[in-house]
């Protein structure tokens, strides 16, 4: 019994801490202490007796205006980008995309309830906004949607539960029949071509990557803006793209 409770306690104290970390992670700079404890639904002084043991560790630096992700994330991020599959196999590949279409193409996996970008080259008309490796996305935005296809319907209604007031970012917010509709698009078509969802005047088309197994293992798509290129013309790169998913779904 004794174990049983020092592990719960253990799971407890790995999970504040995760959540200090993710509280971070999408801060757009650094947070106080009282910022953190609310961002993260936790009592002050346990905030505090978690951030003191991050720091201590490297994972968490204080500055002047607070805290943010430390520089071990860094070499963690590092070791990852070496080591995990898909972030080697898919950078030649996308380079050769973008070469031939001229257009910004781009890899995601999925983690949870959020797409992960995990390799970009940017085409010869670079995007106007900033999307770093690393950046998450929900799933019911965007090419998130190929990634969401392949669930069950009642795991997509639980996650739109979840999720209820996505505004897509032409301030229009997404019901769950469009979501649907969109999800059977998916299914039916073998991809997805998204305007104006994520970003305002962004124009995606996305197709899933299959491993070897035949399971989806990520995503892969062209991004482009409205004003460059149209619909019709996106959607002519189709072949390419799925060579593009077809070349790294093998080597993965």
């Amino acid at each position: 019994m004794g174990a049983t409770a020092g592990g719960g306690n253990q799971g407890r104290t790995l999970d504040r801490a995760l959540d200090v970390l993710e509280c971070l992670e999408r801060a757009r700079g650094p947070l106080r202490l009282s910022d953190i404890a609310r961002e993260a639904d936790l009592h002050l002084a346990t905030t505090q007796r978690t951030v003191n043991q991050l720091v201590r560790r490297g994972y968490v630096q204080q500055g002047r205006l607070g805290y943010s992700l430390g520089p071990v994330l860094l070499s963690l991020a590092h070791a990852f980008v070496v080591h995990d599959r898909m972030s080697t196999v898919a950078p030649p590949v996308l380079t050769e995309l973008s070469a031939t279409t001229r257009l910004t193409s781009s890899v995601y996996v999925r983690s949870g309830d959020e797409r992960i970008l995990v390799a970009r080259v940017s085409g010869a008309d670079p995007l106007r906004y900033q999307f770093p490796i690393g950046r998450r996305v929900p799933l019911d935005v965007g090419g998130g949607k190929v990634l969401l296809a392949a669930l069950p319907d009642e795991e997509i209604e639980e996650y739109h539960r979840r999720s209820p007031e996505t505004t897509l970012a032409s301030g229009r917010v997404q019901t769950l029949e469009e979501l649907r509709a969109d999800v059977e698009r998916v299914r039916r078509n073998g991809y997805h071509l998204a305007e104006s969802e994520r970003e305002l005047g962004a124009l995606s088309l996305t197709l899933p990557v299959h491993d070897a197994d035949k399971e989806i293992a990520g995503a892969i798509n062209l991004v482009t803006t409205t004003d460059v290129t149209g619909a019709d013309e996106l959607l002519a790169w189709l072949p390419e793209l799925s060579r593009g998913a077809g070349a790294i779904g093998v080597r993965i």
